[in-house]
This record gives C-alpha cells, structure tokens and sequence, in this order.
C-alpha cells in the first residue's frame, strides 16, 4: 500500500528492516512469521501475545527512514493503544517506561479491523522524521493480543542528495 502526504509517495518501508524482535510473542505465533516475506502478510500466520496483552516490537531499519504512517490488521483480540519511541538501544518492558514516549496512539475498532481496506494510522509529521529504530509498545485490554498483519509506511532519508556538484579533488 503506497500512500501520499504532501506530494510524497510514502511506500512500505518492511523492506528496510535490517533487524525485528517481539518482547512477550508466542512461540508458534511470532513477528517474524508476519514479516518474513517484506511486504504486508497475507497469509494465515500471525503475531500473538503471550503471557498477558502487551507485545513491544523492537524494529531497526538498515538505513534512516521517515516513518509517516502504520497499518495494523487484527481479525479479534486487536491493539487498543501504541506508544511508540524512536531511535532507543535495547529496549525491554522495564527501561521503555524511563524515557517519553515520542507518540501514543488510541486506536479505533475500525483501524484495525481485518475486514475490508486497512486504514491508515497517520503519525505525527516532524517527530518520525530520521527513525534508525521504531518501538512499538502495543496495549489492549484482552487477555492477550493478536496481530495478523503490519506494515510501516514512509520514505528513505537519503544521506547525500545530489553530488553532481562537487568537484573531484586531485590527490
């Protein structure tokens, strides 16, 4: 699903996922059997929680990105809240409450649902701006909660622009 905002066509960024961990995933049901293709899942595999309702995903990137929205699909038991932090080192349940969240999200039934066309779930537009990681702390009320599909959208924060420009310089 590409998008735009602004004149900019956002893509899905799953692509540039260098490394994708999940805190508290069942072991049959797991994030990198929703990821493990590069594109949205599609297939009957999905992300489920384990000992209680909360999943925190530890996404890290091969190369800085602008994250400018989120799809979540979940057919029941879905996401109610995500807080999300950007550019944090090993993060766990513990130390993710002793820094601020950079955006927390209250989501809606239909922005989930897995019926019909995902709904986007815009981020703030200037704190997602140069993400090297995104963690996603994902709340419900259920007894535990289940992902079928996500995906991160937005574009690639080129390091160099043009350098078309420069001279070569003699040795």
């Amino acid at each position: 699903m590409a998008s735009s905002r602004g004149g900019i066509q956002d893509v899905s960024l799953l692509e540039h996922i260098a490394v994708a961990q999940c805190l508290n995933e069942q072991d049959e049901h797991t994030l990198q059997s929703i990821l493990s293709s590069k594109t949205r899942n599609t297939s009957p595999s999905y992300l489920d929680s384990d000992a209680d309702a909360q999943l925190l995903l530890n996404i890290e990137f091969n190369q800085a990105v602008r994250v400018r929205s989120l799809v979540l699909q979940a057919q029941e038991r879905g996401p109610e809240t995500l807080r999300l932090r950007i550019n944090c080192s090993a993060i766990d349940f513990t130390n993710f409450e002793d820094s601020e969240d950079t955006q927390v999200i209250g989501l809606k039934a239909d922005q989930v649902s897995k019926e019909g066309s995902a709904k986007l779930i815009p981020l703030h537009p200037t704190k997602f701006n140069h993400v090297n990681s995104l963690h996603i702390l994902i709340e419900s009320d259920h007894d535990n909660t289940r992902i079928d599909a996500i995906d991160i959208l937005g574009t690639l924060v080129h390091a160099t622009k043009n350098l078309s420009g420069l001279a070569q310089q003699e040795e």
